[in-house]
């Protein structure tokens, strides 16, 4: 004896499946659109702010106008990697360079130490910290465009 699926119980399923995600697509819908209407009229720094906080506003405010546009900065973390991202894109279009481990003695990273700035995330939703470095051209390394009008 052969085995059939009665069609109306096949199209019924279908049908409840249907139902239910079209259901949640509507209120999936619903949500963001509500969200865009709330937002809609907020500037870049104030949906920042609502999203991050003040504090994370105010520190990333402050870095954008310390470090010219031109100038790259180096990037560290004490946090997750995500929060370095968001600190990057935050303060682009300044390149990031990734603060990496000290060199092993007898070579020379000519850009790292020509950078005079590094910022550091702190984590998810905390302040980047600014500080400023002392820059200089090591010996054997040309000086990098940035470092010739820097004060």
């Amino acid at each position: 004896m052969q085995w059939r699926s009665p069609p109306r119980l096949v199209f019924g399923l279908m049908l409840l499946y249907l139902l239910v995600a079209g259901l949640i697509g509507l209120r999936s819908t619903a949500l963001r659109f509500n969200a865009k209407v709330r937002t809609a009229w907020l500037s870049t720094e104030a949906l920042r702010a609502r999203v991050f906080g003040k504090a994370y506003t105010a520190s990333i405010r402050q870095i954008r106008r310390t470090i010219p546009e031109d100038e790259p900065y180096l990037l560290s973390t004490t946090g997750d990697l995500g929060s370095m991202l968001w600190v990057r894109f935050d303060l682009l279009p300044r390149r990031a360079v990734l603060l990496k481990p000290p060199d092993p003695p007898g070579t020379v990273d000519c850009w790292q130490n020509q950078i005079r700035w590094l910022v550091t995330a702190t984590g998810s939703y905390r302040p980047p910290v600014l500080e400023e470095r002392t820059a200089r051209v090591p010996a054997g390394c040309s000086a990098e465009p940035w470092t010739r009008r820097a004060p």
